[in-house]
């Protein structure tokens, strides 16, 4: 028996460990690569804590060059992951290696006291080691303490045991070697391997080199290194070019033009982070998609987590590209436990501030751009009022719309300054486009008395709207529901001093349209037309109930109300006519006022013919 073989110790794992590397490696990480972007972390801690000690201790000798090297060999099946960093002896593999969730890093940022901004951590937990047993079926790591002359090996098969014993180990740092299990033939490839550090390692702020056995070097024995090495978003802003700004932006996003402006801070306070945004100039192709989310990357320390994670920022500003990086967060946490994460939270609120904040100063410095921007994005910004959230007020503080009273577009602030009025109402009218709403004929009285009125052509106005039913003191009022009171006394007579042959009109109409409206009165609002629909009071906006039927939603029938000008010609002439005649000629009222909504007619020619009819008497 060697002396090697005397001292070799096997020792069985602490804290249920058949359990939890269960967990570990089946159910804490979505997608099994995770494994490379771990043990990458952990070399990059290694280097880190050499690095922070060879500058403190003079005894220490100086490191030249810091790396990590993967290795992949697919004839043997394995992957080396080899770094030059601090190293391990039996005691820290026993600490580090033995017991789950016991992180050498901790340790490591505890003893360093008020001292550890001085070095740059990845880990937090310890348990990433063991992500490596997802696709390997044994792992082996040798090592050697940079201030030890022995060496030590570590070896498990991840089943409840592992073994700790002398070997050989020219250098100091560590190995760790994977046999790859048959089903996980994947990460035998070179190029997969460089496809995952560059995905979830790219900003490890040491080399990354890959290699395999089929490589060929040219004749200096040169080789590429595979990550960047360099996060952008952690350098000094004033050592940042315009360029590399943009070359950034491109990169991460999908936009190819350049940004619109670039909102890059640090956050030091209850939550630490780094935040790097853009907001861009022109429309995702997928804005609107049912699928879009946004694609805001979220980095701990340098290393890609996840760019899925819809609770970093909220989904009416998934057109917002960039990353945050933040050291608050562990690299172990799952997707699914960051979606309620109080850490994102804080996050996620105060990103969504700042940026807010930023379109706002847009919109006062620079208002042309400002117009373009909220073209694109204006729409989609406004979703935020729909949903319950602290931003409405920031929001608002922006948004703007157009109005019948001016060509540009306005704020409510302004709508309220320069077009107040005593009933203390925002009033609005929502279709399509602009021109066939000024055109309606509700607007004729509000047109009239030159009172402003929202147009307003994004549907999703129409949701917020009504729910939102008040900014700041005034209401906001459709003037295509219920009765209009601008506060004439004049009009508010009209109806009751309507003479005998009028009421009876009315109340002929009633009775005899009573299958298609819900009720006929004289209108107050039209001015030159003959007729017009509205909804009720309590009824559903028609331009709502029109867009929600396109969508096939679910929706009661309710009927309108049909409102007459008692005094245009067309009104005037179906009234003066005999009772027979009535009944023929009175729908002609209830289909103009459908073709003023745009609306299809049962009866096109009918209709035609009966106007015809009508002109000739």
């Amino acid at each position: 028996m060697t002396k090697q073989q005397a001292e070799k110790k096997t020792v069985k794992f602490e804290t249920e460990v058949s359990k939890l590397l269960d967990i570990v490696a089946n159910s804490l990480y979505t997608e099994k690569e995770i494994f490379l972007r771990e043990l990458i972390s952990n070399a990059s801690d290694a280097c880190e804590k050499l690095r922070y000690v060879s500058q403190t201790d003079n005894n220490v000798k100086k490191i030249d060059k810091f790396e990590i090297r993967i290795h992949v060999n697919e004839k043997n099946k394995t992957i080396t992951i080899q770094d030059n960093g601090i190293g391990m002896d039996e005691k820290d593999m026993q600490t580090n290696l033995g017991t789950i969730a016991k992180s050498g890093t901790e340790d490591f940022i505890k003893k360093l006291g008020d001292k550890k901004g001085d070095v740059n951590q990845i880990g937090k937990f310890g348990v990433g080691f063991y992500s490596s047993f997802m696709v390997a079926d044994q792992v082996v790591v040798r090592s050697k303490k940079y201030d030890s002359s022995s060496s030590y090996l570590w070896t498990s098969d991840g089943k409840g045991t592992f073994s700790i014993e002398p070997t050989t180990f020219d250098f100091s740092g560590t190995e760790i070697i994977l046999s790859i299990k048959k089903d996980e033939k994947e990460f035998l490839s070179k190029y997969r391997i460089e496809e995952i550090v560059k995905k979830y390692s790219d900003f490890v702020p040491f080399p990354i080199f890959v290699t395999s056995e089929d490589d060929k070097k040219d004749k200096e024995g040169k080789e590429e290194q595979v990550n960047s090495a360099e996060a952008i978003w952690l350098k000094d802003k004033t050592k940042i070019k315009d360029d590399e700004y943009k070359s950034f932006y491109n990169q991460t996003s999908t936009y190819y033009d350049e940004p619109l402006k670039t909102i890059h801070f640090k956050a030091e306070g209850v939550v630490n982070y780094t935040a790097l945004l853009y907001l861009p100039k022109s429309q995702p192709q997928d804005l609107y998609h049912p699928d879009r989310k946004n694609k805001l990357k979220l980095y701990v320390n340098k290393v890609f987590i996840s760019d899925k994670l819809e609770s970093l920022i909220p989904a009416w500003l998934r057109f917002i590209p960039g990353v945050v990086d933040t050291e608050d967060l562990s690299l172990n946490i799952s997707r699914e436990i960051l979606q309620n994460n109080a850490v994102i939270n804080k996050i996620s609120t105060a990103i969504t501030k700042r940026i807010l904040k930023e379109i706002s100063d847009l919109k006062k410095k620079q208002p042309e751009d400002f117009l373009a921007f909220w073209k694109n994005f204006g729409p989609v910004i406004k979703e935020g009022l729909y949903e319950f959230n602290d931003f409405h007020d920031q929001i608002f503080e922006f948004s703007i719309f157009h109005c019948s009273e001016k060509d540009e577009m306005i704020s409510l602030d302004q709508y309220i300054s320069d077009y107040a009025n005593d009933k203390k109402k925002i009033y609005y009218i929502s279709g399509e486009n602009k021109e066939n709403l000024l055109n309606s004929p509700q607007m004729e009285l509000f047109k009239n008395k030159k009172i402003n009125v929202l147009l307003i052509t994004d549907p999703v106005d129409e949701f917020w709207m009504p729910m939102k039913m008040k900014f700041k003191e005034y209401d906001f009022t459709s003037i295509t529901k219920g009765e209009v009171d601008l506060g004439d006394s004049k009009d508010d007579k009209k109806e009751t001093e309507q003479p005998k042959e009028s009421k009876d009109f009315i109340t002929y109409l009633k009775d005899h349209l009573k299958d298609k409206v819900k009720d006929v009165k004289v209108s107050k609002r039209l001015t030159t037309s003959a007729s017009c629909l509205v909804a009720d009071e309590n009824d559903m906006d028609m331009h709502l109930k029109k867009l929600m039927a396109a969508n096939n939603q679910n929706i009661s029938d309710e009927k309108r109300i049909l409102e007459i000008n008692i005094n245009h010609s067309l009104v005037s002439k179906v009234m003066s006519l005999d009772k027979s005649s009535k009944d023929k000629f009175s729908e002609i009222l209830y289909d103009h006022a459908k073709l003023m909504e745009g609306e299809n007619l049962d009866d096109p020619k009918k209709y035609t013919n009966l106007i015809s009819e009508l002109v000739s008497l």
